[in-house]
């Protein structure tokens, strides 16, 4: 079949939060899009597969309220339901503790005596005005181990810190990560999403759809087509030309990188070849009921583990179902093996929930999934060592992704994705982005 040329202003490759963000900010300010999609679904890491009313995420997620997430699906009119989790324990020498998450449970806890709370209170009215930015080049260990005297409360506090960057490198990603974390659960608790997180992926494509982008998924960008520093367009895999002024590349750094000619443009390839993600094994279990309905949500204080039965608080299984997700944050120097891996997340089912192999009705093991495509290290000053969404060297080319600028999880994607767009308006038209009014909020 003879290759065709297709003209449009802007193209996102990528189906995911990012880039059907940037499409959908795009499209609704009259910006004509395309947005490429490799796979034959919308989504990837945000994706969610049904299987008898069992609705599994690819391992673990959870929205954080309150970051650039909740602003950007306000302003495109995303709406959402879920709930946050309540009771949570703690896993210690074989026992399972209440959770001193807030003020009621730490003084019912009898995990920690009164030195230990007392020294945790103080923690906690300290953090939230700690300015995390000043903490960007220290570990999250060292400040850990230079802020807390006693050491349950800190053996407590490394494994929230685990959970919240999901890495067990704490001698190596920056505090900055952890601190704004905790400042922003002390006020917004995570909620788990009905439906799965796929609800956001279709309210996202929805109004992408609606704005007026082209949505084609089951194709493949080949490369980014740069003549002089800037961007032509792309080549499918198909042999198709597609001309635009301008390309978004909301995909992993590998895939970024697989885009243009590494030796012409080494900006790209250095910052791609220097990134270090947080990589997790997830063992997500779908049940026929729940053994035991006491310990909804585990954080272990003694390996690096971590259980939440989110069908407790979101309709993600079938009624008296359960849908359980585990996983284990890994060392990304010296991440394991598999199997062990797998079997620590086993033995970690059976001492929460014993008898989950009899009630068993899938499972679903992830050895080794990308939690985060960029972890903020210390060394590299926090959120500042990250690359920004315009690409050096390759004017027009824009990056989107969890592993761009600031925030973290699917804040990054959105916020990322959101600057993207913003930029990209400012350079096809100085002062559309606010003359269009790309940011104002959107009827749902």
């Amino acid at each position: 079949m003879k290759s065709q040329s297709i003209q449009t202003d802007v193209v996102v490759v990528g189906g995911g939060l990012a880039g059907l963000t940037a499409a959908s900010y795009l499209a609704r300010s009259g910006v004509a899009v395309i947005l490429f999609e490799k796979g034959s679904t919308l989504g990837g890491r945000a994706s969610t597969q049904e299987h008898h009313a069992f609705r599994f995420n690819r391992g673990i997620h959870a929205l954080y309220p309150g970051g650039a997430g909740s602003t950007v699906l306000q302003e495109l009119g995303i709406s959402y339901a879920g709930h946050s989790p309540k009771a949570i324990f703690n896993l210690y020498k074989g026992r399972l503790w209440v959770a001193p998450v807030d003020m009621f449970s730490l003084l019912r806890t009898d995990l920690l005596d009164m030195a230990d709370k007392l020294n945790l209170m103080h923690l906690l009215a300290v953090i939230p005005r700690l300015n995390a930015f000043e903490l960007r080049g220290r570990s999250v260990q060292e400040w850990l181990e230079g802020n807390i005297e006693r050491p349950r409360v800190r053996q407590l506090m490394e494994a929230q810190a685990r959970t919240f960057v999901y890495s067990n490198a704490l001698d190596l990603v920056s505090a900055e990560v952890f601190i704004l974390k905790t400042q922003f659960a002390l006020k917004h608790p995570v909620v788990y999403l009905d439906g799965g997180w796929q609800s956001l992926i279709d309210g996202l494509h929805q109004a992408a759809v609606k704005a007026g982008a082209r949505i084609m998924s089951g194709v493949r960008v080949e490369t980014v087509e740069v003549r002089s520093g800037r961007v032509q367009g792309v080549l499918l895999n198909n042999g198709d030309i597609v001309q635009a002024h301008a390309v978004v590349a909301a995909m992993s750094p590998k895939e970024a990188l697989k885009l243009v000619d590494r030796d012409r443009y080494p900006a790209l390839s250095r910052t791609a070849g220097s990134i270090i993600p947080a990589q997790v094994a997830c063992l997500d279990v779908a049940l026929r009921s729940l053994p035991d309905p006491r310990y909804p949500v585990v954080q272990d204080l003694e390996h690096p583990r971590f259980m939440s039965t989110q069908s407790v608080y979101s309709h993600v299984a079938p009624e008296g179902g359960a849908l359980i997700y585990t996983f284990k944050q890994l060392d990304p120097i010296h991440p394991g093996d598999p199997r062990e891996d797998e079997c620590d997340l086993e033995a970690l089912l059976d001492t929460v929930q014993p008898g989950w192999r009899n009630v068993l009705a899938r499972r679903q093991y992830l050895p080794r999934i990308d939690a985060i495509g960029m972890l903020p290290m210390a060394a590299n000053e926090g959120y500042s060592g990250r690359p920004g969404t315009q690409v050096t060297g390759i004017d027009n080319l824009y990056l989107a992704g969890d592993w761009i600028g600031d925030g973290f999880l699917s804040d990054a994607s959105f916020g990322s994705a959101r600057q993207a767009a913003s930029q990209i308006l400012q350079q096809l038209s100085p002062g559309s982005a606010s003359n269009k009014g790309l940011f104002r909020s959107h009827p749902g």
